[in-house]
């Protein structure tokens, strides 16, 4: 077979095109030319009569030269049944580098998104440490198959943990992504897989009814837990904000004189701070625990951890107690609120902006945080007077006559906003 039939000025003058192709050295060996330009050396080569690829490194980088001499070096090793990713030895300065592990290549894509929030990071770190890396980190980015990434989904999956399955897939494939994007690769094979493991049902957040929230605030009253989680609670009630934009929360996001909470951009799901007015019923609560929890910098410091918070389980492992396990979550207040704010005829496009949705008009979403101010003003303290009412047993019928379309304080509202 005839070998060394590139040149320098050879490679030099290749040129992209719409799609990749090779350049043959023979042996074996070629360069592959992406359509971004880069150019990759290739070997290919049969051990245990399966067809493989192993990467040698990108041009310029690995000199012609350097690409021959590790391609006879991983000929010898395959010649004597050793697989070119087993074999470990120290490399000579004039070796072409060692192609970038999986590992390395996802680190770099973590690296390349900080525009994730802190908790979502560290979901992704611990999924990858716990499950991802341990199973392929150590092979070469460009080596790996369908077959390993079916292989590694699978593995989760049978343990009856689908959602991670699927996580799984999804981020391998964004870090095979990064990868081609970085000339590491030509293909995705974790993108193949999808449809491997189904999804499983959503369950959704169910919200409590108009006839279950006396009760749940009678047990609610009664209960003999710690008063930061019972007020934590209120809270949740009160403002309809996710759980752990209210357990991260700081004093200083507060503005008691003006009655109203910025929760900043680095701890909301769409990435940008949302404004939440605070009703007199909030305002009592935020001074209740403020007066128990102490002067640190935090809502929930953490009992046993001075430096924490509360313990994100906190606040459903108190519903559960209360009897509402596995029926309600402290994230169902939201659906609550937007199931009994729309029966009651509120404009949905109002609740949307303070239950904080991502807006279709990309553009005015940076500034969804400071609109409607006064509308949404009056939207909290109504929703607050109506937890209170319903909570005191009041009926249908009597909220509709005072919170309902026809109502006073629905007219005020509506001149409100059409002043902004």
């Amino acid at each position: 077979m005839a070998q060394n039939l590139l040149s320098t000025r050879t490679i030099n003058s290749a040129k992209a095109a719409g799609k990749p192709y090779q350049l043959r050295d023979g042996g074996s060996l070629f360069l592959s030319v992406q359509p971004s330009g880069s150019k990759l050396w290739r070997y290919r080569y049969r051990l245990s009569g399966k067809a493989q690829v192993y990467a040698i490194g990108r041009y310029p980088d690995v000199t012609l030269a350097q690409a021959r001499r590790e391609r006879d070096r991983v000929r010898d090793l395959i010649l004597q049944g050793i697989h070119p990713l087993w074999e470990q030895r120290p490399r000579t300065h004039d070796e072409p580098p060692a192609p970038p592990s999986f590992e390395a290549v996802a680190r770099a894509w973590l690296a390349a998104n900080p525009q994730w929030s802190p908790g979502y990071s560290r979901q992704i770190r611990r999924y990858f440490e716990n499950d991802i890396l341990p199973a392929i980190g150590t092979v070469a980015v460009a080596d790996l198959t369908p077959t390993h990434i079916r292989a590694l989904i699978a593995s989760i999956a049978d343990r009856g943990a689908r959602c991670a399955a699927l996580l799984a897939q999804q981020w391998t494939s964004q870090v095979f992504s990064h990868a081609i994007l970085q000339g590491l690769r030509e293909d995705n094979p974790a993108s193949l897989l999808k449809g491997l493991v189904r999804r499983p049902t959503v369950r959704h957040h169910p919200p409590l009814g108009w006839s279950d929230i006396p009760e749940f605030f009678q047990r609610l009253d009664a209960w003999d837990g710690h008063p930061d989680i019972a007020i934590g609670l209120r809270l949740l009630a009160l403002t309809f904000v996710r759980p752990s934009e209210l357990r991260l929360a700081r004093w200083q996001e507060f503005d008691f004189d003006n009655a109203v909470w910025i929760v900043p951009k680095e701890r909301m799901k769409m990435r940008r701070p949302h404004m939440v007015p605070l009703s007199r019923q909030a305002l009592a609560m935020l001074r209740s625990l403020r007066a128990w929890s102490g002067h640190g910098p935090t809502l929930f410091p953490n009992r046993r951890d001075p430096d924490g918070v509360l313990a994100a389980s906190s606040f459903n492992h108190a519903i559960g107690r209360l009897g509402y396990g596995g029926r309600f979550s402290a994230h169902g207040f939201r659906a609550t609120a937007t199931t009994l704010l729309g029966l009651l005829g509120y404009p949905d496009k109002l609740v949307d902006l303070q239950l904080a949705h991502r807006r279709r008009d990309a553009s005015r979403a940076p500034y969804d945080h400071a609109r409607f101010v006064g509308s949404r003003t009056l939207l909290m303290q109504d929703w607050a007077d109506i937890l209170s009412a319903l909570a005191d047993g009041e009926r249908y019928a009597r909220l509709f006559q005072a919170f309902g379309p026809l109502s006073e304080r629905r007219t005020r509202m509506l001149s409100v906003i059409e002043r902004e």
